[in-house]
């Protein structure tokens, strides 16, 4: 398999037809890790039926990642995550593509008229093309793992993650 690099072209015949038109436009991606669990609570499945990543984090407690949520752009590909810090292997709970984006989302009424303060927490709209779970395992010979993966969030750098997760997307 090719290596897919961060900011790879989508190829245009891969979009699903259900994405409409405003995906067909998107000329970069990129491969984000995603939590699912609050406080011991797993929402993969409402995330599924809603057709949504949802943060799970008030603006009061994660700024930073409320400005990270915003910049994820449609196109850009999310996969649920579990892992333990230093573990080898990533369980993977699901893969989806952004359909709509934070302001997309604003723009389209989603979030209601109050401010954002009051939002309990962000979304992006996502169709989710891979819903078995699979572990991606990493070699000992692809370096040292850090403690980013059992981050909230964070983007996918390392070839052979991206590679297994984007052949998820194209194989559904």
């Amino acid at each position: 398999m090719a290596r897919i690099e961060p900011t790879a072209r989508l190829r245009q015949d891969l979009i699903p037809s259900q994405m409409g038109d405003s995906l067909r436009e998107v000329s970069t991606m990129a491969i984000f890790g995603v939590g699912s669990k609050w406080n011991d609570e797993e929402l993969k499945d409402q995330f599924f039926l809603q057709g949504k990543f949802i943060l799970g984090w008030n603006e009061q407690s994660a700024k930073d990642l409320y400005a990270f949520v915003a910049s994820l752009k449609v196109g850009d590909i999310l996969y649920i995550k579990a892992n333990a810090p230093g573990a080898r292997g990533i369980r993977v709970k699901g893969v989806g593509i952004v359909i709509k984006n934070l302001i997309g989302c604003v723009n389209a009424g989603e979030f209601g008229t109050s401010s954002i303060s009051d939002w309990q927490s962000l979304f992006v709209r996502v169709a989710w093309v891979h819903k078995d779970e699979f572990t991606v395992t990493i070699p000992d010979d692809e370096g040292k793992l850090t403690n980013i993966r059992a981050a909230t969030i964070y983007e996918e750098y390392l070839p052979l993650v991206q590679e297994a997760i984007l052949g998820k997307v194209i194989h559904e």
